[in-house]
């Protein structure tokens, strides 16, 4: 599994860390080898295949339509990103995956800053929950599989601007909950320090669901563009 980290090059743009993704995509499809993007985008709105009208009241925020699962997001500086590119074990249980990923959120910012952040059912993500509080989502997840393959991801909010992140957008279409960050519950952690914790959290949560679960890891650094093809 190549572990390639865009986060030292500083923001990336959204439409060449997609092409890159795709790339990886038809590589791990056919059996060539896994890979996982590790990015901070500069800002950019999505809209993943359960986006509704109302999702995105602001007219003027020029949005990306996506693939994934979910509604509207957004990404942008001080948000980690992680596309695990992988070919899971036969059969494919989708449900497995989903919660692989999800564990491997759970165990990073539970073992690795002491928040109680956890599962909602009915609602993707790792939450933040307390009595007289509005839910609040900490991690967005949305994921894809297809030929064999996953596509897209988590995004983790480190270190937010709370008045630009998400602006125009209602987050993820949920009009009863709030988004949450580690600075806004009083953890200030690096990003490059959250990126190296998220990764190596979610390596060995989801190695069980992959078709190769024996394989080695290597990193490498750049930028999106040194990797395309």
């Amino acid at each position: 599994m190549h572990v390639i980290d865009l986060i030292d090059a500083g923001t990336s743009d959204y439409l060449e860390v997609d092409r890159l993704h795709r790339q990886l995509h038809d590589q791990a499809a056919a059996g060539n080898g896994d890979s996982i993007i590790v990015t901070q985008f500069a800002p950019t709105w999505t809209a993943g295949r359960h986006t509704k009208p109302e999702d995105i009241p602001d007219s003027t925020v020029r949005v990306i339509h996506v693939d994934r699962a979910g509604s509207a997001t957004w990404h942008g500086p001080g948000q980690v990103v992680v596309y695990p590119i992988v070919r899971l074990k036969e059969p494919v249980d989708l449900y497995a995956w989903i919660r692989s990923v999800e564990a491997g959120v759970i165990e990073t910012v539970r073992e690795e800053w002491g928040l109680p952040v956890h599962r909602i059912d009915g609602r993707a993500g790792v939450w933040l929950t307390e009595e007289g509080r509005r839910d609040r989502k900490i991690c967005a997840i949305g994921l894809k599989v297809a030929r064999g393959a996953t596509l897209h991801g988590v995004a983790l909010n480190v270190d937010i601007d709370p008045i630009e992140a998400f602006a125009g957008i209602i987050p993820c279409g949920l009009f009863d909950a709030d988004v949450a960050c580690l600075s806004w519950e009083g953890v200030n952690v690096p990003l490059r320090t959250a990126a190296d914790a998220l990764v190596s959290h979610l390596i060995s949560s989801i190695r069980p669901q992959l078709a190769d679960p024996s394989q080695e890891i290597t990193y490498s650094k750049g930028n999106a563009c040194e990797y395309l093809a």
